[in-house]
């Protein structure tokens, strides 16, 4: 499923983070995928391919295209 990811895309992931984040913006792609959260907090996570294929609920494209 990462093989769809491109920058910019908003990822929807099946747990949600702590702070309460279930939203976040893909910033970088790699071996480790880093997500920049969309909520008024400024959090970033970086999660290998692996787990990545695991949590992701659904791929919203992104705007403009």
């Amino acid at each position: 499923m990462h093989a769809k990811l491109q920058i910019g895309d908003i990822v929807v992931f099946k747990k949600p983070h702590p702070s309460g984040t279930t939203k976040w913006e893909l910033i970088r792609i790699g071996s480790l995928y880093k997500f920049r959260s969309t909520n008024k907090f400024d959090l970033f996570i970086e999660l290998r391919r692996s787990v990545l294929d695991k949590q992701i609920k659904e791929i919203n494209e992104k705007k403009g295209e």
